[in-house]
C-alpha cells in the first residue's frame, strides 16, 4: 500500500480552487478467513519477474551509479509473492499489486542520485536549483522538526507522466463513508492508487456502475511508509518553494508516526504538520513575504473546508433518514451540493482567488467530501495539540504518539475534545 500526496493534501479542492518510524500493526477484529491462494499465472509470473530482476540489479557490483538496488528494499516484493497471495482471492486484486510492484520498480530502476544529478553537466540549472532547495529541505526536516528523512528524498526520478499515480476514492450515494480496501501491513485504507490513469478509470467506471460517488485525483507524490527510500520526482520537483516544502514534510510526516487502519489520523496529522513546518522553515527563511503569502493560503484553505464540512454535517443528517423516497433523496442531495458549489463560486470573487478557472471542473459529490474529512477532519486538533506543546516539534511528536497509543475510540473522542478547543 502506498499513501497518496494530493497537492495540499486534497487535489479535488485545490482544483476547484487554486528508523524513526513509529508504525503500529493493528489487528483487524473481524475474523478473516486464511482460503487456498488463487493462482493467477500471468499476474504472477510478471510479478515474480520484477522481483527476481530487481535481485538481480542489487547483486550486480557495476549497477549505473544512482540505480543501484540495496537488497533490502526489494523485501516488500518478497512480502507480496510470499505472504499477500494467500489474500488475493480474485483476479482483480492480483493484478493490481502486479501493477503496483510494476510502478514501484520503475521508479527505483529509473531514480538518480541527486549528487550525480547536480554533477551532471548536461542537465538544466532550474533542475539543479530545485534539488539543491530539496537538500536544504531535508537538513532543516532534520535539524529543526525532529523529521529524519533518512534517505528519502537523496535520488531524482524522471517520469514521462502528469502524476506520480492515480487515487480513486468512492462512497455509497448516500453515505460520506469512503469505500475502503484492505492492505498488508498497512490495514484498511479509504482509497486504491494507481500508476495508471486508465486503470485508475477502469476501476471508477467500475464503481459508479455499482452506484458509488467516484472521484479521481492526482497525486504528484506518494509516500511508501519507509519501505524504500521515496525519490524526488519530476512531477512535483518544480512546485514554488512553498508547496515543494509542504510536500516533503508531509511525506516524512508519514514516516515519522503511522497508525495502522486510521486514514484520517494520519492525513490529518501529515496535513498539520505540513503547516506548521512550512510556516517554520519560511519564518527562518527571512523571506516574511513569502511567509505571509503561504499564512494567507492556509487560512483561505481553512475557509473552504470548513464550507465543505459544514455541506458533509448537512448531508450526514440526511442519509441518516430512512430512505423512504429515494427520488426525493436524491433531491435534496443534488439542491446541497449545488448550494455549496454556488457559495464557493461567491468565496472565489470575494478573494479573487482564480486558478479554479484555469482547472478542470471537480464532482461535488460524497468522495468528495469523503475526501475532504480524511485529510482535513483532525487539522484544526492537531495545530491545537501543536500550539499545546509550545510549539515545540519532539513535545508535539511525543503528545501525538500517545494519542495513537489510545484505543480508537478514545482517540477520536480525545481529538475531537482538542478540535473543540481550537480557534
Amino acid at each position: 500500500m502506498i499513501e497518496a500526496y494530493t497537492h495540499h493534501a486534497l487535489t479535488p479542492m485545490k482544483q476547484a480552487f487554486d528508523d524513526s518510524r513509529w508504525l503500529r500493526q493493528t489487528r483487524d477484529k473481524r475474523s478473516i478467513g486464511i482460503r487456498k491462494p488463487s493462482l493467477y499465472p500471468a499476474e504472477l509470473r510478471e510479478l515474480a519477474a520484477t522481483y527476481f530482476s530487481l535481485r538481480t540489479a542489487a547483486s550486480q557490483s557495476d549497477c549505473p551509479q544512482g540505480r543501484r538496488v540495496l537488497p533490502t528494499r526489494v523485501i516488500w516484493l518478497r512480502v507480496l509473492l510470499v505472504i499477500g497471495f494467500p489474500f488475493m482471492t480474485g483476479c482483480g486484486t492480483v493484478s493490481y499489486y502486479a501493477q503496483a510492484a510494476r510502478g514501484q520498480a520503475e521508479l527505483i530502476w529509473k531514480r538518480q542520485r541527486i549528487e550525480a544529478v547536480l554533477a551532471d553537466s548536461g542537465q538544466s540549472e532550474t533542475l539543479k536549483a530545485r534539488l539543491r532547495l530539496v537538500n536544504a529541505l531535508r537538513q532543516f526536516a532534520d535539524e529543526e522538526l525532529d523529521l529524519p528523512p533518512g534517505d528519502s528524498y537523496t535520488h531524482y526520478v524522471a517520469l514521462d507522466r502528469p502524476m506520480a499515480l492515480w487515487v480513486v476514492n468512492a462512497a455509497p450515494e448516500f453515505s460520506l463513508e469512503l469505500k475502503s480496501w484492505w492492505y498488508p501491513f498497512v490495514g484498511r485504507f479509504e482509497g486504491r492508487g494507481f500508476f495508471n490513469k486508465e486503470q485508475a478509470e477502469d476501476l471508477a467506471d467500475k464503481l459508479r456502475k455499482q452506484g458509488y460517488d467516484v472521484v479521481v485525483s492526482g497525486a504528484p507524490a506518494y509516500s511508501t511508509l519507509g519501505w524504500f527510500a521515496d525519490p524526488v520526482l519530476s512531477t512535483f520537483v518544480n512546485f514554488n518553494d512553498a508547496d515543494l516544502a509542504e510536500l516533503i514534510f508531509h511525506e516524512l510526516t508519514h514516516q515519522r508516526l503511522y497508525i495502522s487502519g486510521d486514514t484520517a489520523f494520519n492525513e490529518s496529522f501529515a496535513t498539520a504538520t505540513a503547516q506548521v513546518a512550512t510556516l517554520r522553515w519560511l519564518g527562518a527563511s527571512g523571506d516574511g513575504g513569502a511567509r505571509d503569502e503561504y499564512a494567507a493560503s492556509v487560512k483561505r484553505l481553512s475557509r473552504i473546508t470548513r464550507k465543505l464540512c459544514a455541506t458533509r454535517e448537512k448531508l450526514g443528517v440526511l442519509y441518516s433518514q430512512p430512505l423512504e423516497n429515494a427520488a426525493m433523496m436524491r433531491k435534496l442531495k443534488a439542491s446541497a451540493f449545488r448550494n455549496l458549489r454556488a457559495e464557493l463560486e461567491i468565496f472565489q470573487n470575494e478573494t479573487g482567488f482564480s486558478g479554479a478557472k484555469k482547472r478542470p471542473r471537480i464532482p461535488m459529490n460524497n468522495a468528495t467530501l469523503g475526501s475532504v474529512a480524511v485529510y482535513y477532519k483532525h487539522v484544526p486538533a492537531f495545530r491545537k495539540l501543536f500550539e499545546n506543546c509550545n510549539h515545540r516539534f519532539p513535545d508535539y511528536f511525543k503528545a501525538v504518539g500517545r494519542l495513537g497509543e489510545l484505543p480508537r475510540g478514545e482517540r477520536q473522542r480525545a481529538l475531537k475534545e482538542l478540535r473543540l478547543a481550537a480557534p
